[in-house]
């Protein structure tokens, strides 16, 4: 079997991109992935020398620049010229059927695939809402056969039945032998001084909330001291002026001693190694995966409430979540893990245990049913069920 998986981003992998890859990465020697990317770049060239099949379908620049809001129209014209290329390609490499892993391959993978006689699966990973929306319903329903989402808040969203949440994967005995942290500090450059350490992991971008981040930590500073660390870089060439935003508030609150910036990690374990809490300041996350990772580590979170990591843990367990927006709300919340260290003991404990049914290995199967079962009800695939260790599904007839 050929699946074949379109994907906007070719230079920088980002979350959606590394959870389809450990997914990938279990398939049974009988699924081929083949890989059509609308750009080049560092992440396709990782995919050539990790699979061999890697198609490159450039588009213009204006579709690659073009945003969910608002809706670019104009860019129709090339996203039709990418399409209709992108069909000849599927063509060309005859895949059983397609698997989309972004916003602009969901429009125009799908298009592509329903062009091409494909069945088509769409992987969400984004909660969209407006004009990009009803876009993006319109195009799943006439050209997709199911959904996957990263979790229930996306399937709700969407919206579109079948829809099966399957979460962020990752490799949960990773995270169970994490740096001293001693030794984690050092390698971050943060001061080893005793006072406890808050981290919010993750790309530096408007709707991520670092400066929400900011003005909860400066609102803790006031009762309790602690550092704050801000985890990550700008990627995608989005927010250019956030950063030195961010830096500038940074210093306008002569807060430089107790909040700092550390540059993306390729291991973050020494970040989970360092910290205490991790935050997880976004506007709608539709999951959370470095979330997951810290509760992984058996680090508490404090979320807001329309994240989708809420799905995984009890209130209390493992993490606190609060009102969404609600700032005085997540201080207080952080605080009380800062100031209570029977809490925080506790929700360490929690937050180990929560992470393990979320193990790779187990939501595997999730992810596995789908597509086996999309096959086979196409007529496209043998029953590789047993290769893949998991029930055959019902087909309906």
């Amino acid at each position: 079997m050929r699946l074949a998986i379109v994907n906007h981003l070719g230079d920088v992998g980002a979350g959606a991109e590394h959870s389809l890859l450990q997914f990938l990465m279990r398939l049974p020697a009988s699924v081929e992935p083949v890989f059509f990317f609308f750009e080049d770049g560092a992440f396709a060239q990782s995919m050539r020398e990790r699979f061999g099949s890697v198609t490159i379908v450039p588009m213009s620049a204006r579709v690659a620049s073009a945003k969910r809001d608002p809706l670019p129209f104009g860019a129709i014209p090339d996203s039709l010229s990418v399409a209709w290329r992108l069909t000849k390609a599927l063509r060309a490499a005859a895949p059983d059927m397609v698997l989309t892993n972004s916003m602009k391959a969901h429009i125009i993978g799908s298009l592509a695939a329903k062009a091409a006689g494909l069945p088509c699966v769409n992987y969400v990973h984004d909660i969209v809402r407006g004009r990009a929306l009803a876009l993006l319903q319109v195009i799943s329903r006439l050209c997709a056969v199911e959904r996957l989402t990263c979790s229930n808040a996306v399937s709700a969203s969407l919206n579109i039945a079948p829809s099966t949440a399957v979460y962020a994967p990752i490799e949960v005995a990773r995270y169970k032998n994490l740096p001293d942290r001693t030794q984690a500090l050092a390698a971050l450059g943060l001061p080893d001084d005793g006072l406890p350490v808050v981290s919010l992991v993750g790309r530096i971008a408007r709707w991520k909330g670092q400066d929400r981040f900011i003005r909860i930590a400066l609102e803790i500073l006031k009762e309790t001291d602690a550092h704050f660390v801000i985890v990550g870089s700008p990627i995608f060439g989005c927010d250019a002026a956030y950063v030195p935003e961010l830096h500038a508030a940074v210093a306008a609150a002569e807060a430089q001693q107790r909040i700092h910036f550390v540059s993306w990690q390729n291991d973050m374990r020494n970040i989970y190694g360092a910290s205490d809490i991790c935050a997880n300041c976004s506007t709608a996350e539709p999951f959370g995966r470095t979330s997951l990772e810290a509760l992984a580590s058996g680090i508490p979170i404090v979320c807001f409430d329309d994240s989708g990591i809420c799905e995984v843990f009890r209130q209390g367990q493992g993490g606190t979540h609060v009102p969404a927006g609600d700032e005085v709300a997540f201080a207080h919340a952080v605080r009380c893990y800062l100031t209570d260290s029977h809490l925080l003991a506790t929700a360490r404990v929690d937050a180990a245990l929560t992470a393990e049914p979320l193990d790779i290995a187990k939501v595997y199967h999730t992810f596995a049913e789908v597509i086996l079962r999309v096959s086979l009800s196409q007529g496209r695939a043998p029953r590789w069920d047993t290769v893949l260790g998991i029930p055959a599904p019902v087909v309906p007839k």
